[in-house]
Formats: C-alpha cells, sequence, structure tokens
C-alpha cells in the first residue's frame, strides 16, 4: 500500500510539473508575441498546448482499492475478536475479585 501511495504521489508531482510547465509556454508565448507586434512582424499563431505536452497516464488504482479493503477488512475482523474477548476478559476479573 506503501508503494501505491509513493506512486500517487509521484503521478501527483508530474502533474503539477506538466501544468507548471505548459504555463511558463504560454507566458514565453505571449511575450513573443508581444515583441513581435512591438517590432511590426504578425504574431505567432496560437497553438493547441496539449500537442507539445503529452497527457501523463492514469494510474493503475483497481490493486490499491482491492487492498485497502482486505486491510479494512481484516481490521473489522480483529477489532470484533478483541472486544468479544475483553468483554470476557472483564467479566472474569470481575468474577474473580467477587470470590475474593
Amino acid at each position: 500500500l506503501s508503494q501505491e501511495a509513493n506512486k500517487f504521489n509521484n503521478y501527483q508531482r508530474q502533474n503539477a510539473k506538466q501544468l507548471q510547465d505548459k504555463h511558463k509556454f504560454m507566458q514565453k508565448r505571449a511575450a513573443e508575441n508581444a515583441q513581435r507586434q512591438s517590432r511590426g512582424e504578425p504574431p505567432l499563431p496560437d497553438e493547441d498546448v496539449s500537442k507539445q505536452f503529452k497527457p501523463i497516464a492514469p494510474l493503475p488504482r483497481l490493486d490499491a482499492m482491492i487492498t485497502s479493503g482486505q486491510i479494512s477488512n481484516y481490521c473489522k475482523q480483529i477489532s470484533q475478536f478483541c472486544s468479544q474477548s475483553l468483554g470476557k476478559l472483564y467479566v472474569a476479573k470481575a468474577l474473580q475479585q467477587d470470590k475474593k
């Protein structure tokens, strides 16, 4: 599960970096167009930014969800078992104190 969390964090970092690169590209293009207009040249055509930056493939999350569900199920079973055992322990302890 820790590996899946690391993969997801890496994916988020890559997405943030790509978004930042897109914004830098758009700002650079706007500055270039402003310079070209001040020199009397025609501005560069607006290109689709998504064509220059390939989308990052989404992560498969099925394995992580299955593992998380199994861990949740195990925790519920342990909790039920422990609550029954603790109840028996306190009853036995109370009975032992009554005998003394």
